[in-house]
């Protein structure tokens, strides 16, 4: 008889535990549960960052080659390191070659540092001389990493089309808009998500709560993100490209 009280007493102890580490899951779940997408119905400034690329492409007779998606030998060699410098070299090749643009970047790997929080840069040395810097960050996803390169060499396409805008925060978001009308959209979009962290859990009054690091890359938040690409989506249902090069249509 004492042996089955003593069983049934550690079974029922292992059971609470179960439960209670359940518990936990569940709302360490919640708390790292994606954050709702509020669809734009409107904005003012991203439109009229269409209206502007849209015209001016337009009016250089720059065709886009529609939805860009990355090499799968790339894809499978960036998952083993997402900063292996001959590898993101060919990743941005081969988006420099989406955009239409003629000047190849050469791609430079940095160290971060404390207090950095640019993930990328382009500069132009010289008159031949196109870079794209991506600083080591090991936090950030295959996904991310995308992003940030295709977002610099988006820079390239612009500064060899002459389509920059100042002051430089409206051309940084000009260069999400061109991105996602020369079809990286959906790749935007995956890196662009933004990333929980939880860094402490604890108990408060009784109730587990957890401390969350919430960070992301990009100029432009998820929800302005998806409200270009179904503009995107739209102007491409309605004309085509060739009709938007000899046509000059806007949205």
């Amino acid at each position: 008889p004492m042996n089955r009280f003593l069983f049934g007493v550690l079974l029922g102890f292992t059971g609470y535990l179960v439960f209670k580490y359940c518990a936990f899951c569940r709302k360490r779940a919640i708390v790292l549960k994606d954050d709702p997408v509020v669809l734009k119905t409107s904005d003012p400034i991203l439109d009229e960052m269409i209206v502007y690329l849209l015209q001016k492409m337009g009016e250089k007779r720059v065709l886009p080659q529609g939805i860009y998606q990355v090499p799968e030998s790339i894809q499978a060699a960036l998952k083993k390191d997402r900063f292996c410098l001959p590898v993101l070299q060919k990743l941005a090749d081969s988006i420099v070659s989406h955009t239409g643009a003629h000047n190849a970047v050469e791609v430079i790997i940095k160290d971060s540092f404390k207090g950095n929080d640019i993930s990328g840069a382009y500069e132009v040395h010289g008159k031949a001389n196109w870079q794209v810097h991506l600083f080591r960050d090991n936090t950030y996803s295959v996904a991310q990493v995308i992003a940030v390169l295709i977002h610099e060499c988006v820079h390239n396409f612009l500064y060899y089309y002459d389509l920059e805008v100042y002051p430089e925060i409206k051309n940084e978001v000009l260069t999400d808009v061109a991105a996602v009308f020369l079809g990286f959209g959906e790749l935007l979009c995956q890196g662009y998500k933004p990333i929980k962290e939880i860094t402490k859990s604890y108990l408060e009054d009784g109730e587990l709560k957890f401390r969350v690091l919430r960070w992301k890359v990009g100029y432009l938040n998820l929800n302005e993100i998806i409200y270009l690409q179904n503009k995107y989506e739209a102007y491409t249902e309605k004309y085509t490209w060739t009709d938007m090069i000899y046509g000059l249509k806007l949205l």
